[in-house]
């Protein structure tokens, strides 16, 4: 830890930069029994990062005068020492409720000491998927994905952290991880294929060429990304999950989905409801194809596209097989 951000170092922190945590902890304890009020001050530092506050517990429940972030933190840190589930609903604490400028402060100041141990990363990991899933906070990806991938070089516990990523459920994020391909650390390189294999690449040459697979991606993202949504599958539940994946249907009738947590199609006339009973009858490979001429025809003139669409399903395929090589 350098303690580089922009923010002013509080005392206890400097302390801890340059004599380590065993020398932070001495010096509180001294410190708590010879001049507590100045103990207090220091730990209630609005410049004090979560590493000082999270190493010094012991000491810190001496004291009486807390501020209101350093209460809730350690009674949040306490909450999570009995309770291993969020969903869980028989403890004494709720999550749910934890005020969002703390839990803001523990990852933006935590950060920076991850991998101290295995109950600070599960302290940042819960506090993590609680930004994300609970106040939507979008801010902290980019944290988030440095935090996966130092993770992943340290040999350290990381997939439950890249499933608060995802728990964004926003697919453009995606290139944010797609950028990890460029990076001249290859285990970087290795993570960042690992994490975005539900995206399906059946050319060697690409795949094998990370620049050749970032573009591929790249693409992947912004012709799917209306009918892309989150389908609640992490790495905790199987090797390879399909994080995301694509609506044939909404990408074949291009109706966008607007809730990203879901793939159903609402509201259809019946016209369009008799087109899908078609298309689910089709083979996965003629609906990729179906989908992606209807898509492609759809931003290239809607006009045509409209009398494409209500052509009987052998017709579709019939004009998407002729025409896919010709429209650009």
């Amino acid at each position: 830890m350098n303690g580089s951000n922009q923010s002013p170092i509080s005392s206890l922190d400097k302390v801890r930069f340059t004599s380590g945590i065993d020398g932070l902890k001495g010096f509180f304890r001294d410190l708590v029994k010879h001049d507590s009020e100045k103990a207090e001050n220091l730990i209630n530092d609005n410049n004090l990062h979560f590493c000082s506050l999270f190493v010094l517990q012991p000491e810190i429940k001496k004291l009486t005068n807390l501020n209101s972030r350093n209460k809730n933190v350690l009674n949040f840190m306490n909450g999570l020492q009995t309770r291993d589930d969020l969903d869980e609903k028989d403890s004494s604490f709720d999550y749910e409720q934890m005020n969002y400028s703390d839990l803001k402060w523990i990852i933006s100041t935590g950060h920076f000491d991850d991998g101290l141990n295995n109950e600070y990363d599960e302290i940042l990991d819960t506090t993590a998927l609680l930004l994300i899933k609970v106040h939507k906070d979008k801010s902290i990806l980019e944290i988030l994905v440095e935090m996966v991938f130092n993770r992943h070089r340290k040999g350290l516990y990381f997939y439950d952290l890249a499933g608060a990523f995802f728990e964004a459920n926003d697919p453009i994020n995606i290139l944010i991880i797609a950028n990890r391909l460029r990076s001249n650390n290859l285990n970087d390189v290795e993570l960042a294929r690992k994490l975005l294999s539900f995206i399906p690449c059946k050319d060697e040459r690409i795949k094998n060429d990370r620049f050749m697979l970032y573009q591929y991606y790249y693409n992947w993202v912004q012709e799917n990304y209306p009918f892309v949504y989150f389908t609640g599958e992490s790495f905790q539940q199987t090797k390879n999950p399909i994080v995301y994946d694509v609506s044939l249907q909404a990408k074949y009738l291009c109706k966008f989905l607007s809730d990203k947590s879901d793939s159903t199609l609402r509201g259809l006339t019946e016209d369009k409801n008799i087109l899908l009973e078609r298309f689910d009858k089709l083979g996965e490979d003629v609906q990729i194809m179906l989908s992606n001429f209807s898509y492609l025809l759809y931003r290239k003139n809607i006009y045509w596209w409209n009398a494409w669409i209500h052509y009987p399903v052998l017709e579709q395929i019939k004009i998407a097989r002729t025409m896919i090589g010709g429209i650009s």
